[in-house]
């Protein structure tokens, strides 16, 4: 990852805590003819270009789900950010898939039944909006965070890229998958990261800032606190962020932040050998991370229906998609030979849920293209589920309890054991 689910699911709770800056919206909605399914907002300058000149465009693609629901924060968070003659764009993701891992599909990291890729989409966007906006080809910044930050990378390394200026915050570096970064020279690069990210690792930033000033870019290093997320007043950073992209201002050097490293998964606490902390809930939801997209998910402990110990763990959701879920990363994986997992479940009205185990080798892709250790559908009692696959080079492991529509589902004893 991290192109599958952490991305994918993490963001949409990212702007919860800014909706409140939702004003009247000023921004016209259009599609592309040629692109089915496209949808984009264009948000107008506040004021237009100066006779004769032409301003700014910042293409925003949004992380999560990417839905048009990113349109307040958008258009009045983000481009509020920008200078007054700018144009906004929201570009919103194509679904093409009903359970769609992959938001922003590329080139190499491809979406069954996907009609075209980001990379064609963007540039259909940004030539379209230009036949009647008044744009500076050379003032052209993309946006990007979490799901969307694995398609912009390529877009900014391409040879012919429409844009020599992006923000790019709380996202994976493709690395390897990039290929030549020779293009990168002279582009420019604002990274918006947290140490404390649990979801996009802070070891991603540490290799991408490296990697293109190798390179020739002009990047700077932009921290900030509290996890995946557009946390610690994030509007000032964008502002900043977008005011150092649009100048010609060298990147000042980067100040390396004092990382705590978490504690290793799967070792105090940990029963049976499990990699996996707090399996059986007896801790809450320590170790554990709750990402209720649809803001209809309740995660609770239940003492009264439970497999084992003093509680298990109960999902309750209300209503459909988008999905919600409640994960754990490990990070300590064998080297070789195999991982067994396990979970003890019961539901009820639960018709589409999973258990799913990822396991992701050096290059952030899986290792395995089976991840389900159960799927529920029908309701059922106390029943014990186990999987086993093989290590294959992997290098961590994602553990993802996912509700993708309404029903309950209580959830005991987690684990996942190596063994050869």
């Amino acid at each position: 990852m991290k192109f599958v689910p952490l991305v994918v699911l993490a963001c949409a709770f990212a702007v919860a805590g800014l909706r409140g800056q939702e004003a009247k919206s000023r921004a016209t909605e259009h599609t592309l003819t040629a692109l089915p399914n496209s949808l984009y907002f264009v948000v107008p300058p506040r004021q237009p270009p100066a006779k004769g000149k032409r301003g700014p465009l910042l293409v925003v693609l949004p992380g999560g789900t990417a839905t048009r629901d990113f349109l307040p924060f958008v258009e009045n968070g983000i481009c509020g950010q920008a200078p007054d003659d700018c144009t906004g764009v929201l570009i919103t993701a194509v679904k093409w898939q009903p359970e769609q891992s992959i938001i922003w599909p590329t080139g190499k990291n491809k979406v069954p039944g996907m009609q075209y890729t980001t990379d064609a989409y963007v540039r259909a966007v940004v030539a379209e909006v230009e036949k009647t906006h008044a744009i500076d080809p050379t003032q052209r910044v993309v946006l990007a965070w979490s799901s969307s930050g694995p398609a912009v990378y390529p877009l900014m390394v391409a040879k012919d890229s429409p844009f020599a200026r992006s923000y790019i915050a709380m996202s994976i570096w493709p690395g390897r998958q990039l290929g030549d970064l020779a293009p990168v020279k002279g582009r420019r690069f604002f990274l918006d990261q947290s140490p404390e990210d649990e979801t996009t690792k802070f070891s991603h930033v540490r290799d991408a800032l490296p990697a293109l000033v190798r390179a020739g870019a002009v990047v700077r290093l932009s921290t900030y606190t509290g996890g995946h997320g557009w946390n610690d007043a994030p509007l000032p950073r964008i502002h900043e962020g977008l005011r150092w992209l649009l100048s010609d201002e060298p990147a000042p050097k980067p100040e390396w932040p004092d990382e705590k490293k978490p504690p290793k998964k799967g070792k105090a606490g940990a029963r049976d050998g499990s990699l996996i902390d707090n399996g059986d809930f007896e801790k809450g939801l320590d170790g554990w991370r709750e990402l209720d997209n649809s803001g209809r998910l309740d995660v609770v402990l239940d003492e009264q229906k439970k497999h084992g110990g003093k509680q298990s763990l109960h999902l309750n959701k209300a209503g459909a998609m988008p999905l919600d879920l409640v994960m754990q990363e490990i990070d300590d994986l064998p080297a070789s030979g195999k991982v067994t997992a396990s979970v003890w479940l019961m539901s009820s009205g639960a018709k589409n849920a999973w258990v799913k185990v990822w396991l992701y080798g050096a290059d952030d892709k899986p290792v395995h293209e089976d991840v389900n250790l159960v799927h529920v559908t029908v309701d059922g009692e106390w029943r014990e589920y186990t999987k086993t696959w093989e290590v294959a080079g992997a290098k961590r492991a994602v553990v993802q309890i996912v509700m993708v529509l309404g029903g309950e589902l209580w959830v005991d004893d987690v684990s996942l054991v190596p063994g050869k």
